[in-house]
């Protein structure tokens, strides 16, 4: 096995992954965490990637779309350097911050926390739950990959979940998925993923997800590294499949939705202090569980840019 190459293959009887040597006294291995997705790779220094080091990373992400490094010791400045490596840094839209800049030696981190100072609070999102979504689906080009280091966590609570939307479509009958692929989605861009407005909606007063505001993309797309079909659902909360009845629309979301977040597509990450967890939007779904009154919580997150999803047929159902 050369240095460009990994083996992660899973070992049921040892939940274990070939180590690979990729530099004379360095090893990285990738280690799978669960048969949906997510591996854990271990061995290797963030802060000081290799150019090799670097390429398995990012192949690894691409087969298992999540990844975990535990205990790490990376600052600001270095993570952002590391998540640069991927790709243009997007900033988070401002209409979903409460700061402009939380952290003026790394200005693009967004901090996600309870924490509060003053009585204000000190980053986004609180301690509630997070319902299911991909991030920042409700923009014309939603991110790439995002990516969340655990600066502090409470004793219980605040676990991350992500499903496989890979698996999710896959897992589906196949006229159903000939019959998604035809068809597109609005993301409503009015609410977050807690539920509440977002600032700059204050004003509007809509219920009926036919009339809030937000982009349309296709429900099924193509990951434009792997080329494999993918659910895109966004978030559940004011979706709506433009050319059906609400009533229709509401049905056929019901049991798409059903499939996506199964058991056999999800794993959950249970942070610690020092975590570093990297995902991929395109193909996945993710979750945080409420952690009120657990204690304080807080995260370091950067996403990256990425592109305008494209369908799996070349002109999908619009209004």
């Amino acid at each position: 096995m050369n240095s460009s190459q990994v083996d992660s293959r899973f070992d049921n009887r040892e939940g274990a992954a070939v180590s690979v040597q990729i530099a004379e006294k360095s090893k990285i291995s990738v280690i799978p965490v669960s048969d949906a997705l997510g591996a854990e790779v271990t061995g290797v220094d963030l802060a000081k990637l290799t150019d090799d080091q670097f390429d398995l990373i990012r192949k690894a992400l691409n087969e298992h779309l999540v990844l975990r490094f535990r205990a790490t010791n990376l600052g600001d400045v270095d993570f952002t350097h590391f998540a640069a490596r991927f790709g243009d840094i997007l900033p988070s839209p401002s209409y979903t911050r409460s700061r402009p800049v939380y952290i003026p030696e790394a200005p693009l981190v967004t901090v996600i926390s309870n924490v509060t100072e003053d009585g204000k609070p000190v980053g986004e999102h609180g301690d509630g739950e997070l319902h299911w979504h991909t991030d920042l689906a409700f923009t014309e080009t939603p991110s790439a990959l995002t990516m969340l280091l655990a600066r502090e966590v409470p004793p219980a609570g605040g676990n991350t979940s992500f499903a496989n939307m890979y698996r999710a479509y896959e897992g589906l009958p196949a006229d159903l998925r000939k019959r998604l692929s035809m068809l597109k989605l609005k993301h409503q861009a009015s609410h977050n993923a807690q539920g509440g407005k977002r600032p700059g909606y204050a004003h509007l007063n809509i219920d009926d997800p036919r009339e809030m505001p937000g982009p349309i993309h296709p429900m099924v797309r193509v990951h434009p590294l792997s080329g494999r079909a993918a659910l895109y659902l966004g978030r559940r909360f004011g979706a709506y499949i433009p050319g059906l009845t609400l009533a229709e629309s509401e049905a056929l979301l019901n049991e798409v939705w059903a499939q996506a977040i199964g058991p056999a597509n999800v794993w959950s990450q249970s942070w610690q202090v020092g975590d570093l967890v990297v995902w991929d939007n395109r193909a996945t779904m993710h979750r945080r569980e409420s952690f009120k009154g657990q204690g304080l919580r807080r995260m370091h997150r950067l996403t990256t840019r990425g592109e305008r999803p494209v369908g799996l047929v070349a002109d999908p159902v619009e209004f």
